[in-house]
């Protein structure tokens, strides 16, 4: 796949777009009174779980923060800018002990706590628009990621979230890999074989979404290192009680992340709680003229406050040509009420790789979120 050719974008050219759109916001301000304050409020989030995980040869339990939905707090500020725009704020951190995307087997210790910064960003809204300036999400973060089956805290199409530090080992119980594609010398961890190829996530960007299209936006960004991403997304309640939400992205790496990448992905919840969510993704490398591909399938049903679901993810080729990695999970979430959810998800992760005889990886955890608001 090589979208390049179509979607190839003049950087300046996006910029001096998104200065005119600031100096016309700028044009219709009016000077700034005490009712045009921006005020601010906090909220955020604990949550926190236990991982059972088995490797083939070894097990164990490890106390986790569930990085699906990693501890985190959150000012969001808001105001008047003139009579017909807003200007917002939106500061976000996250503090995450012993993250599950970075946990392993046999680790015995408490592991790093991880104070880092998710969105710090402002931002200026009206009737042509949002533009958002500084750390926050790209055009394209969370388009192979729309989920309506209620249960994301604990599964949807970013597996590696809820156990990815895991490592494989071969049969005879030895770890096996290279330290270029493994991040850790001699392991192959479930997050280095696998990618639901969502954006570039979030990033110090400038970012501009058009006015809602009937259900459909747009949106576009530009990041450190020539990155851009380009998204629609479509949000539409389809008769009483049924909903349909659905996503594209486009991401050309620049000098930033050597790929160019497209991915998306549809979900879709009836007014009976039956839902089903799919997502797709492909990667075109920079170098080596390598591909790599990730489907995802998930069904689910919600019966009240109780969501079930069981998915299927897959990856072919990401971290050396000849890798097929497959996964199964089987979850529920309790919604007890706004701010407390109690969870749990069986998880089985099979790699084939060529010339290596690899162990499942297998893997419990349960959970619970407490939001404050």
């Amino acid at each position: 796949m090589n979208t390049q050719s179509i979607f190839r974008i003049s950087k300046p050219a996006l910029t001096s777009a998104a200065a005119l759109i600031a100096m016309q916001v700028g044009a219709s301000a009016y000077a700034a009174e005490d009712d045009k304050t921006v005020t601010a409020k906090l909220s955020g989030q604990i949550n926190r779980g236990v991982l059972f995980a088995d490797n083939g040869t070894d097990s164990d339990v490890i106390h986790v923060d569930n990085d699906n939905s990693s501890t985190r707090f959150r000012f969001v500020g808001e105001g008047n800018f003139s009579e017909s725009s807003t200007v917002g704020i939106t500061w976000e951190s996250q503090f995450e002990s012993n993250s599950t995307a970075n946990v392993d087997i046999n680790q015995n210790n408490d592991g790093s706590s991880d104070f880092t910064e998710r969105k710090l960003e402002l931002w200026y809204k009206g009737d042509w628009g949002k533009l958002s300036v500084g750390q926050g999400d790209g055009a394209a973060n969370g388009t192979s990621e729309m989920d309506l089956s209620g249960t994301s805290v604990v599964m949807y199409s970013g597996i590696g979230d809820a156990m990815g530090g895991i490592s494989f080992k071969t049969d005879d119980g030895a770890y096996f890999g290279a330290p270029d594609d493994t991040g850790a010398a001699g392991r192959v961890r479930i997050k280095n074989v696998f990618s639901d190829f969502d954006g570039l996530s979030r990033n110090d960007r400038l970012r501009y979404d058009t006015p809602a299209l009937g259900p459909i936006g747009l949106a576009i960004s530009t990041t450190n290192g020539d990155a851009i991403e380009l998204t629609g997304r479509l949000a539409q309640d389809v008769g009483a009680g049924s909903r349909v939400e659905a996503a594209l992205g486009w991401v050309d790496g620049g000098d930033r992340s050597a790929f160019e990448q497209l991915g998306g992905s549809l979900s879709f919840l009836h007014d009976s709680g039956f839902n089903a969510t799919v997502a797709f993704g492909n990667r075109d490398f920079d170098e080596g003229g390598r591909e790599a591909d990730n489907a995802y399938l998930k069904l689910g049903y919600n019966a009240g406050a109780h969501r079930f679901a069981i998915d299927f993810a897959s990856t072919d080729d990401l971290s050396q040509d000849g890798d097929e990695f497959e996964s199964v999970g089987l979850g529920w979430n309790w919604r007890h009420s706004n701010s407390v959810e109690i969870y749990a998800i069986f998880r089985t992760h099979r790699l084939d790789r060529p010339g290596v005889n690899v162990d499942d990886v297998n893997g419990v955890l349960i959970g619970s979120r407490v939001k404050f608001l």
